[in-house]
């Protein structure tokens, strides 16, 4: 049986900053402004993404062990094709732990686990996926045009 759909909703502010607006309220700017940035452009948010669900895996599977970090990071490279759609080739995830108790093999079955199993970010990447698009002109949507403030509250 299929999970639930999300949903999230991306207003466009002015020219080409955005945000995206989950169900829950939750919101992350989008920017792809040169100068004065406020948040990522999309495809760092992708590599934030991957690099985040990994993490968030890792981080249950520590917890399992009982095992506390003092520190765990993620770092991310992603390296794209030319040319348009610029999409991710190769991506290099360097997970660095501080964690008492932690050998080298559990980190790495950990890494591996959460990375080729169950991360559902880096599995999409990989997915295929069909896409529906569907037009509405500013008279159709009516009240779910724009807000003063460019996103309903």
């Amino acid at each position: 049986m299929a999970k639930p759909p999300l949903t999230s909703t991306v207003h466009n502010l002015v020219d080409l900053r955005f945000v995206g607006v989950s169900a829950d309220g939750q919101r992350v700017m989008i920017d792809g402004e040169k100068e004065f940035k406020t948040g990522m452009n999309p495809m760092q948010l992708v590599l934030n993404a991957v690099g985040a669900c990994a993490a968030f895996d890792v981080a249950v599977m520590l917890r399992k062990r009982r095992l506390e970090p003092r520190a765990y990071r993620v770092e991310m490279i992603g390296e794209r094709s030319e040319g348009v759609p610029s999409v991710f080739t190769h991506i290099i995830a360097r997970h660095i732990f501080d964690v008492p108790g932690l050998d080298e093999s559990t980190a790495t079955r950990f890494v591996e686990l959460a990375t080729t199993k169950y991360c559902s970010v880096a599995a999409s990447l990989k997915a295929e996926v069909d896409f529906e698009v569907v037009l509405e002109t500013s008279a159709e949507a009516g009240s779910e045009a724009k807000s003063d403030a460019g996103v309903p509250s």
